[in-house]
């Protein structure tokens, strides 16, 4: 979603307006988390998040080299990668493709969906059409509220942690962590200001 002010826009919140195709609708995230781990997959949840909060980090490893001096050298980046974090509210999702199955928009459903058994190592993939970078890059989960889906993403990610988060005073939600290594080659002899 976008918010125009005195001049420039920007973009604002987690979510962007409705479009003509359903994707994204009403600000939820669709989620699929696929076991691949025997050779075939498995989904284990299809289903919606509202999230309040998504993350994305780009990280890297590095090593230098330095001289007698103690002046830097060179380095080596390695293990580039991509780290999500996403938090929300899992709803119901009152749709024929759900997993856990059932079309229905009841507490009973929610709290079904909440408690779906997944863990680290499975795939996730996310439908969010605005954000190439986190859409997925196989073809994109739908649900509910969120009908259709935007090819040409970029998203490949395993989960490497998540939460489920039950209090007294607030809404359930998953806290589910990423993570997408990257096959990045850099072209050059040397690090210049030419190339």
């Amino acid at each position: 979603m976008a918010r125009f002010t005195k001049g420039t826009p920007i973009t604002y919140g987690t979510h962007g307006p409705v479009t003509a195709g359903n994707v994204n609708l009403k600000g939820v995230v669709a989620l699929e988390i696929i076991d691949d781990s025997s050779g075939s997959d498995t989904t284990l949840f299809r289903g919606e998040m509202y999230a309040s909060e998504i993350r994305l980090s780009y990280e890297a490893d590095t090593n230098q080299s330095t001289n007698g001096d103690g002046e830097i050298v060179s380095h080596c980046t390695y293990n580039q990668r991509k780290v999500i974090n996403l938090t929300g509210v899992i709803l119901s999702n009152n749709s024929a493709v759900s997993v856990p199955a059932g079309a229905a928009s009841t507490l009973a459903k929610a709290n079904t969906m909440f408690a779906a058994p997944f863990y680290a190592g499975c795939r996730l993939q996310i439908s969010h059409h605005e954000w190439s970078e986190i859409n997925s890059d196989l073809l994109p989960p739908t649900s509910e509220n969120n009908t259709g889906t935007a090819s040409g993403g970029l998203g490949n990610f395993t989960i490497t942690s998540a939460e489920k988060t039950r209090s007294s005073a607030s809404y359930a939600e998953w806290s589910i962590s990423a993570i997408e290594y990257l096959n990045i080659i850099h072209s050059g002899g040397s690090d210049t200001s030419s190339n």
